[in-house]
């Protein structure tokens, strides 16, 4: 029931790739390995977010690491991935600097 009702809403070029597959799961996964979110478009969006997060004053530091994080763990599943010395030293670069930072927790 599921693969007829995503298989309605897809183009014919893209139906042919999956019109064979029963079960929802196994639908999903053929999707996504051909559109999904390893294309150049959606990476180089993803490194705009990334380069552009700063800390916003008042924000909590817990949202802010788990936003960083977030971007990195999908850059990551895309094949993209960084040292953690470059990715320490990206983090500490969306932080205020040290003479204006206020107590952030």
């Amino acid at each position: 029931m599921v693969c007829g009702f995503i298989c309605q809403w897809v183009y014919d070029n893209v139906l042919n790739h999956i019109v064979n597959e029963s079960h929802a799961k196994t639908l999903w996964n053929k999707l996504e390995t051909l559109y999904a979110y390893k294309s150049r478009n959606n990476k180089l969006f993803l490194l705009k977010q990334a380069m552009n997060l700063k800390y916003k004053k008042g924000a909590s530091i817990f949202d802010h690491l788990s936003q960083f994080k977030g971007y990195f763990d999908q850059l990551s599943s895309m094949g993209v991935k960084f040292k953690d010395e470059i990715l320490g030293l990206w983090l500490l670069n969306t932080l205020p600097n040290l003479s204006s930072l206020e107590i952030l927790f």
